[in-house]
């Protein structure tokens, strides 16, 4: 479900600070939950975005 309420439909190609969201970067890019959260933090909501970033580094 979308984060706006107007907005229908999933929102795959964003990524949150929700816990379950954090958990499934660690996992998925093996990084630890400081490193996943910092990636988020930088390079925005665009999931695509946080991959780039944490392959960079």
């Amino acid at each position: 479900m979308a984060d706006d309420p107007k907005e229908r439909g999933r929102d795959r190609s964003r990524v949150s600070t929700q816990e379950h969201e954090v958990a499934y970067l660690m996992k998925t890019a093996e990084v630890t939950r400081q490193r996943a959260l910092e990636a988020i933090r930088e390079a925005g909501p665009s999931r695509e975005k946080v991959v780039e970033y944490l392959a960079k580094k």
